[in-house]
C-alpha cells in the first residue's frame, strides 16, 4: 500500500503564484504584489489561480514547491515516473522516498492511475483550495507604476524550511537537499537582454512582465544604460532612446496594437520577471554567472540571488567550477560571507511576515541593485 507524507511546503505558495501570474499583466513587479495585501487581496489571489487555471496558464503554478516522505515499491515509483517525468526524487531506503515537486503537477495529475501520484494528489485541496471555491467576480486594480525609479531589484519571496526537510527526512547528502528544496525570487528593474540571459537556465519556471499586454511606461525609468558607455556617446544614446519612446508612443495613438508596437523596443527596456527553481539548478546558475566571464548585468544580480540564499543556506557557498576555482569569485567571498553570517543572524531574528534588506559591497558590483528577503514562518503542514 503506497503512503505519502506531506512535510514541506512552499510558505504562502498560493499568493506566490498568483503574484507571478498578476505581474505578467501588469506594471507592478510580484514582490509589490506580494507584500501589499491591501493592492492585492487574498480574493484577488484565489481570483487570478482559478482564472489560471481556466486559461491553461499553467506555468504560475510552478513557482511552488511541496515535498513528501513516500512509502512505495521501486515498481510503484517507476509508474509514476513514466506518467510523470517532473519529480526530484531521492531513495531513503527500501521502499522508502523522498519526493518534491511543484503545485502544478499536482494539478496536471489530478485522476491520474498511478498509485504513488494518486497518494500525494489527495494533498491538492488543502494545498490549493481555490480549486473548489467560487471566484468573486470583481477584479481588484493596481494603479499603474511609471517604469522602475528603484533600480535594480531583488526579492526573495519563497524558500523551503531546510532545517524542518532535514528534521523530518534525516541525513541528506548535500546533492540529494539541493534538488529537495526551492526558492522563489522577483527581479525587477533589469533589462531584457538581463531576462534572455536568465531564461537559458531551463530547469526553471519564468514568469515574465509581458509587452504584448503592458505598455512600456516611456515617461519614466523605463530603460537601462549600460556601465560601460563611452563618454563622449551618453548623450546621444539618451537621445536615441528618446527618439524611440516617442515613436513607440505615435505607434500606439495611431492604432497599432501592443503586441506589434514592441517591434521597436531595445534590450535595454526594462521589465521584471518572477523566477522559481530548486537550490541545485540555482547553484548550478550561480557557478556559471558569479564568474568574471559572465556579463556585468546577470553576475551582478546573481550576487545578490547568492546572498539572500545564504540566509537559509550557506551550503551555496559550495560553488562549482567555473566560479568555484576562480580566485577572484574565491576572494570576493572571503569578504563577503562574514557579512553574510550577521545578516543571517539577523534574518533568522525577524517576525515572520516581515522583510529586510541584505546591503551588497558597491564594489562588487558594476551596476545597482538591492537584496531584499522576506521572513516567513514555517508553512503549517
Amino acid at each position: 500500500m503506497v503512503t505519502a507524507r506531506l512535510i514541506q511546503v512552499s510558505p504562502e505558495i498560493s499568493r506566490t503564484c498568483a503574484a507571478a501570474m498578476r505581474s505578467c499583466y501588469s506594471s507592478w513587479p510580484a514582490h509589490a504584489l506580494f507584500t501589499d495585501r491591501s493592492a492585492f487581496p487574498d480574493s484577488e489571489v484565489h481570483r487570478m489561480l482559478r482564472k489560471a487555471v481556466e486559461l491553461g496558464h499553467m506555468d504560475v503554478l510552478e513557482h511552488g514547491f511541496a515535498t513528501w516522505i513516500v512509502e512505495a515499491s521501486p515498481e510503484e515509483v517507476l509508474e509514476a515516473l513514466l506518467e510523470h517525468r517532473f519529480l526530484n526524487l531521492t531513495r531513503l531506503g527500501a521502499n522508502r522516498w523522498l519526493i518534491t515537486t511543484t503545485l502544478r503537477s499536482l494539478v496536471d495529475t489530478r485522476g491520474s492511475r498511478s498509485a504513488v501520484l494518486s497518494e500525494v494528489g489527495r494533498f491538492l485541496p488543502k494545498l490549493a483550495p481555490w480549486l473548489s471555491e467560487q471566484a468573486p467576480q470583481s477584479q481588484v486594480k493596481q494603479p499603474p507604476r511609471e517604469g522602475y525609479p528603484e533600480g535594480a531589484q531583488v526579492w526573495m519571496l519563497s524558500h523551503t524550511d531546510f532545517a524542518g526537510l532535514r528534521a523530518a527526512a534525516g541525513p541528506l547528502a548535500i546533492g540529494d537537499l539541493l534538488w529537495h528544496g526551492g526558492f522563489t525570487f522577483s527581479i525587477s528593474g533589469v533589462s531584457r537582454s538581463f531576462t534572455h540571459q536568465l531564461v537559458r537556465h531551463r530547469l526553471a519556471a519564468f514568469s515574465q512582465q509581458s509587452q504584448r499586454h503592458v505598455a512600456v511606461a516611456r515617461g519614466g525609468a523605463w530603460y537601462g544604460s549600460p556601465p560601460g558607455l563611452p563618454a563622449g556617446l551618453t548623450e546621444e544614446y539618451a537621445r536615441f532612446m528618446d527618439g524611440v519612446a516617442s515613436f513607440y508612443g505615435r505607434l500606439l495613438s495611431g492604432g497599432a496594437r501592443k503586441e506589434d508596437a514592441r517591434f521597436v523596443l531595445p534590450n535595454a527596456t526594462l521589465t521584471h520577471i518572477t523566477m522559481s527553481a530548486t537550490a541545485w539548478e540555482f547553484r548550478r546558475m550561480l557557478s556559471q554567472r558569479l564568474d568574471t566571464a559572465a556579463q556585468w548585468e546577470i553576475r551582478d544580480v546573481s550576487w545578490a540571488i547568492f546572498s539572500l540564499i545564504y540566509l537559509v543556506l550557506p551550503e551555496i557557498a559550495e560553488l562549482e567550477d567555473p566560479a568555484g576555482s576562480s580566485a577572484w569569485v574565491r576572494a570576493s567571498l572571503d569578504r563577503l560571507l562574514p557579512e553574510l553570517e550577521a545578516a543571517r543572524g539577523e534574518f533568522q531574528r525577524l517576525p515572520p511576515g516581515s522583510w529586510m534588506e541584505v546591503r551588497l559591497p558597491k564594489d562588487l558590483l558594476e551596476h545597482p541593485v538591492r537584496a531584499y528577503a522576506v521572513r516567513h514562518a514555517p508553512a503549517q503542514i
